[in-house]
């Protein structure tokens, strides 16, 4: 297992989702790669009360998201663990999965629920479920 990723939103389950990536690159001797999505929003289509995503338009990484990546990157600080952080913009499940075929990903390791989960499973599902369903990689889930 050389390369592992950790999505991470803040939450306090991509906290935990950090800690266990830690153990396991450390016994593996992995790499490994935090990911944040920013995601695309949803917004009300003009007269239909149905919702569209809205595409962002330019790759700024937004300032609570570079945050988010710092704090989970300091989280590594002296253990010798090789790591690497990446902002994507898009539909966060996809990003992850594309991510990881990309990458030649070993492993994912992600928390349960994210920060949004509960706005996120009334309108779209859960993040961490459509990952599971659309990737033939190992994942890990941390509750």
């Amino acid at each position: 297992m050389k390369h592992i990723l950790i999505p991470v939103d803040g939450s306090e389950y991509s906290t935990k989702a950090i800690e266990m990536g830690k153990q396991m690159a450390k016994a593996f001797d992995s790499d490994v790669t935090i990911l944040n999505v920013v995601p695309l929003e949803l917004s009300p289509s003009v007269g239909r009360g149905n919702y569209m995503y809205v595409p962002i338009l330019s790759d700024e990484i937004p300032e609570s998201n570079a945050e988010v990546l710092d704090g989970a990157k300091k989280q590594f600080k002296g253990t010798g663990i090789k790591v690497k952080t990446v902002c994507k913009h898009g539909i966060v499940a996809d990003e992850i999965v594309d991510y990881a075929y990309e990458n030649e990903v070993d492993l994912v390791i992600m928390g349960s629920h994210g920060l949004g989960a509960l706005k996120n499973r009334i309108m779209t599902g859960s993040v961490t479920t459509k990952v599971l369903h659309h990737i033939d990689k190992p994942v890990l889930v941390i509750k």
